[in-house]
């Protein structure tokens, strides 16, 4: 049963009997007024009316409605709103759907003119024979419009995609050191590639080196006696075998009518101006359209390099619309990349975007079936609402919140998440974060609901010491990361950070601090790429707290919430996970959570200092063990002292190997005061995790978690999972193969 992210909070409800109105609905003509009776015919047009009220003069103190009618619009190109369409002090200007979830917003492009060829193509694959479609799209070339992505009505067609392989060349180890060597080469099998006349429209799909992450690079030349390809683009690492991963495919060519074997897949020759379609049908729907746009509406002040100047837009609040068809993006040689590339610096490659924005709400709209991500805030960014919003099967990221780089510029921060339900992201860009933070701060991000993703629900970053060229002594040694790379390097402001020399010295350059992650619902990440968590934070900066979540089914996690390089001084406290648990480095705080599956990973970056108190972890492994560590220089006897666990309480349904474990620990000096046995749960089968008041948790200091905050406020988790039947304790460790 669809869950309906379209709740009508009673909160939203404004004073509009005495607001200015303006009507609007999708028409060819321009002859409307923006009366009810006589709409204006386009959003433009609506948008230019309110302009021209704003700088009419007059005294405007009540607020601006316009009332967006049923209907479809599709931009020619991306909607602005600039500095002359922000809102006076004290008024906000709405536009409202006038039924939410009726109101569409898109860029699509028809194709119509579909005819079945004599005589296939000779290099159509076999199984596609006497079934392709071709429409000339010229036209659409001609405007350079090179789209990759289709849609039949809403739906997005898959582009055609060749058997996958493994490139034939692998990273000199150590590959951290070594990823970074000559970005641009394949080396691929016998018969996977071949000099296509269309080149530069044919693009290699890779997971380069690296598990977390998936690139799409065009092709600038194939020699195919040789066996090696270059890209136009570099990777984000060498374009090689995954590393400790036995993948059967982790390359596959794309956009090629030897690629296009099944129903519903497409393929395009900008040369020729053609495109190729075998439809699920016996022919082409009338409802195929190619988008004209990544970024749909761009709401945007004015953004200053220098420390001061920005000017933002204020008070825009955009309700019940509906965002969709959004191209795929495409990398450049210009892009400055993120954190391992899993998005762009200041891009507009999302439907919505905000940059040099003030106190602007979206609330109750849909972000769904698009190429691009959903919603993006850049630059100059504060307190902006996201509230009851739906962002479900996009290509890449569902809300990024994205500040300036590492220098002295602090100013996006204070933006609300809430109620929203996003799912089945990072449908082409794998890696796409459900909610991705990097140097924002200050954020609240609670009653969500997260589900069914490749990568990552929740990231939390910034950039790391060893790009400022402080590097770990011993992960580091002898080696440099190039200057010219696309990730991190490009975004650094050097002129303000100066050369610091010490970890620490680059914290307070780390923005993305003081965020708040509670009563947030997680399930079924990591379903696709490897080396990811649901809850991920690395050089985000101080003070993030990560409390009362509920985490289970990550299909390959190998953490649920992980404290990756450089993340300092935050917490985890009151989260339930079912799965592996929590990963920790450095001083960070592991407090009042309840683990069931796995335990506590303790890795050699921990630094003393570091807390683990007052955790349940219940071990279902047929060998129970609370803690773990990776191959390290220090033992986990040795990290467990920097990490201080007291006051934990430790069971396993394998009573004798897990108290024979548990007494291990014990002999190491650890845990003194902890103890191993039943927590004293009133019904966690079911779902109640409250304690009993004689409970053996109760007497070590750990409280009970208030389950009933978790979730969308409107159908909270444990109430809905409970009508449902769902057991709690039930294969908490889901591991799937690769």
């Amino acid at each position: 049963v669809k869950r309906s992210i379209l709740f009508a909070s009673l909160c939203l409800v404004v004073s509009t009997i005495s607001a200015k109105k303006f009507h609007v609905a999708p028409s060819p003509s321009d002859e409307g007024n923006g009366a009810p009776d006589a709409p204006f015919g386009t959003l433009v047009q609506a948008r230019n009316a309110v302009r021209a009220y704003l700088q009419s003069g007059k005294d405007i103190d009540k607020d601006i409605e316009v009332i967006v009618h049923d209907g479809r619009y599709d931009l020619s190109k991306t909607l602005v709103f600039n500095l002359s369409d922000s809102a006076p002090p004290g008024v906000s200007i709405h536009y409202r759907a006038q039924n939410p979830g009726k109101a569409i917003i898109a860029a699509g492009k028809p194709i119509r003119a579909w005819k079945q060829p004599k005589d296939d193509p000779p290099e159509t694959a076999a199984s596609a024979r006497g079934k392709l479609w071709i429409a000339d799209v010229s036209k659409l070339m001609a405007q350079g419009l090179r789209f990759r992505s289709l849609y039949d009505g809403e739906e997005r067609l898959d582009r055609a995609r060749a058997k996958g392989f493994v490139p034939t060349s692998e990273c000199p180890s150590p590959s951290l050191a070594h990823r970074w060597e000559d970005l641009h080469t394949l080396n691929f099998p016998e018969g996977t590639l071949k000099n296509w006349e269309n080149l530069d429209d044919v693009e290699l799909v890779i997971r380069p080196t690296q598990q977390w992450l998936i690139n799409y690079l065009p092709l600038k030349s194939v020699d195919v006696e040789k066996r090696i390809a270059k890209t136009a683009v570099a990777g984000t690492y060498r374009l090689d075998r995954v590393v400790r991963k036995k993948w059967e495919e982790t390359a596959w060519i794309e956009n090629t009518l030897e690629g296009l074997d099944e129903p519903g897949e497409w393929a395009l020759n900008s040369r020729k101006g053609l495109l190729y379609y075998w439809p699920k049908q016996e022919r082409p729907s009338k409802n195929i359209t190619a988008p004209g746009l990544r970024e749909l509406i761009r709401i945007e002040g004015n953004n200053n390099e220098a420390l001061t100047g920005d000017v933002p837009v204020k008070g825009i609040h955009l309700d019940g619309l509906v965002f969709t068809g959004g191209d795929r993006d495409v990398w450049t040689k210009l892009d400055k990349g993120i954190q391992h590339d899993w998005d762009m610096y200041d891009k507009g490659n999302a439907m919505l975007r905000f940059r040099g924005a003030e106190n602007c709400r979206v609330t109750r709209c849909q972000f769904r079936n698009a190429g691009s991500s959903g919603l993006r805030i850049d630059l100059y960014g504060q307190g902006i609402h996201v509230e009851n919003c739906e962002f479900a099967h996009l290509g890449g990221v569902g809300i990024l919140l994205c500040g300036y780089g590492p220098g002295l510029k602090d100013v996006n921060r204070g933006h609300v998440i809430k109620n929203c339900e996003i799912h089945h992201i990072g449908e082409m860009w794998y890696h796409s974060p459900a909610i991705f933070i990097w140097q924002s701060g200050d954020n609240v991000i609670t009653n969500n609901y997260v589900h069914d993703l490749p990568y990552d629900a929740v990231v939390i970053s910034g950039v790391r010491p060893r790009y400022f060229e402080i590097y770990d002594p011993v992960k580091w040694k002898g080696y440099l990361i190039p200057k010219t790379i696309r990730e991190n390097m490009q975004v650094i402001r050097h002129d303000e950070v100066g050369k610091p020399t010490q970890a620490h010295e680059v914290l307070k350059f780390a923005h993305a601090r003081n965020n708040l992650i509670r009563d947030n619902e997680f399930h079924n990440v990591m379903e696709m790429l490897g080396d990811g968590n649901a809850i991920y934070l690395s050089c985000g900066g101080a003070n993030n707290q990560i409390q009362r979540n509920f985490i289970y089914r990550s299909t390959k996690a190998p953490n649920e919430i992980r404290f990756d390089d450089d993340q300092e001084y935050s917490q985890v406290s009151e989260n339930i996970i079912l799965g592996n648990g929590i990963k920790l480095k450095h001083t960070n705080y592991i407090e009042n959570n309840v683990i069931i599956g796995n335990g506590i990973s303790i890795r050699p970056e921990t630094a003393r200092g570091a807390t683990i108190k007052r955790n349940i972890v219940i071990s279902t492994l047929k060998a129970p063990n609370f803690y773990n560590t990776n191959k390290a220089t220090l033992t986990l006897h040795q990290l467990m002292g920097l990490a201080r666990p007291d006051y934990n309480i430790f069971y396993s349904s394998e009573e004798t190997k897990g108290l024979a474990y548990f007494q291990k620990i014990k002999s190491w000096g650890q845990d003194k005061n902890s103890v191993f046995g039943k927590p004293g749960f009133v019904d966690a089968k079911k779902g109640d995790f409250r304690l009993a008041p004689d409970s053996l948790a109760r007497s070590l200091g750990i409280e009970s978690i208030d389950v009933d905050r978790i979730g969308l406020e409107h159908e909270p988790t444990f109430q809905r999972l409970r009508k449902e039947g769902f057991d709690f304790l039930e294969n908490p460790l889901i591991k799937k193969p690769h």
